[in-house]
């Protein structure tokens, strides 16, 4: 019960994950990401094992397709799963299981896909992509939040017994680093889209201000002081 995208965005070549859920804490499932390598989520029932494996296959050279192959062939119970795997040049390889709560599917994208189970229907999706495609100028993390809002907006997640709503989410970006350069999530929350566009609201002004301070440590001011500049200049 989870609606996703997976983007290498082909201006920055950076790469990006977006991920809405009812289950809990769904930001640990986003951690298949490297830059200069690709991207890769395990969802449905998740193996978040398989995230590392592709990872290391795509950072051998091996293609998305050649990824998801191993993949398949490594997970015995890979019918159960969504596995999709973005390789470094855009390429775009998914398996779809054929025990995955319905509706599941996918829908690919320029250097993406959206994809998704126990979802209202395609038009999540549909308008996952439509939203991430609309501002081809913004930054990612603000591109792949739209399409999480869009996917929520178009209904979203659904049970038995109706609509379900997304109570975890996260956003994550890497570019040319190591390390994951927007990297926000909401664990718990009855509205956690809406939350996390919260924190991304409060947190945007102090992500160039994290990176100056772990580049230059001996000029940075502390943490407290910045956002009190931040408080005086929004006043």
């Amino acid at each position: 019960m989870t609606y996703s995208l997976l983007v290498r965005c082909p201006r920055s070549g950076r790469f990006g994950i977006a991920m809405a859920s009812y289950s809990l804490a769904i930001g640990r499932l986003t951690d298949g990401i490297r830059a200069n390598v690709g991207v890769s989520v395990s969802q449905g029932y998740p193996n978040p094992a398989n995230n590392f494996l592709a990872l290391n296959l795509l950072a051998a050279g091996f293609t998305a397709a050649h990824a998801l192959g191993d993949l398949i062939v490594n997970d015995p119970h890979s019918d159960w799963r969504q596995i999709l795997v973005v390789d470094r040049t855009g390429a775009v390889a998914v398996k779809d299981g054929t025990h995955l709560r319905p509706w599941a599917g996918h829908v690919l994208g320029e250097g993406c896909v959206a994809a998704g189970d126990r979802l209202a229907g395609r038009a999540v999706l549909t308008a996952m992509l439509e939203a991430y495609a609309s501002q081809p100028n913004a930054v990612l993390e603000d591109r792949l939040l739209l399409a999480l809002e869009a996917g929520r907006d178009a209904g979203g997640e659904k049970g038995k017994a109706g609509p379900l709503r997304e109570r975890s989410a996260a956003v994550v970006v890497c570019a040319n680093d190591d390390y994951t350069e927007w990297d926000l999530r909401v664990d718990q929350h009855d509205g956690a889209i809406a939350e996390l566009r919260r924190v991304h609201a409060e947190y945007q002004p102090h992500a160039a201000y994290y990176i100056e301070r772990a580049a230059n440590p001996h000029k940075a001011v502390p943490a407290m002081e910045f956002a009190d500049m931040l408080k005086r200049k929004s006043a």
